[in-house]
């Protein structure tokens, strides 16, 4: 079982409607398309002055700035269209962006990006 999850390294995730989701980590081949759509995203919040993300106001207001560039990002990962996340509740899709935050923007992913800057910049000099 270990191995199967490491092969696939999905999460279920069951929607209120009984309907189940499989979030699987991006991979590195859509890291160019996921890039720019994390980087729309980023721009967005920083365009509307979002400095700091401590709690549910300020999560409500990347919501209301960016929402379609969330919606972009989750139907990238999810192989969902935009239409789609019309028919979920709002539970629901936190809980989907959730899963997806956790599952690509994790420890072992910062500590490999900062690996990679480290290495890069050390070549450059």
């Amino acid at each position: 079982m270990d191995e199967l999850k490491r092969l696939f390294p999905g999460e279920q995730y069951t929607l209120e409607s009984g309907e189940e989701v499989t979030v699987s980590p991006v991979p590195f081949g859509k890291l160019t398309v996921f890039s720019k759509t994390v980087a729309s995203l980023l721009s967005k919040i920083n365009e509307a002055g979002v400095t700091k993300i401590e709690n549910a106001d300020d999560i409500g207001r990347v919501f209301g700035i960016a929402i379609e560039e969330v919606i972009a990002l989750m139907g990238l990962v999810l192989g969902k269209n935009r239409e789609w996340f019309d028919t979920i509740t709002l539970p629901d899709g936190i809980g989907l962006f959730t899963k997806i935050l956790e599952q690509n923007f994790n420890e072992r992913t910062k500590k490999n990006l900062a690996s990679l800057a480290t290495k890069i910049q050390s070549s450059l000099t």
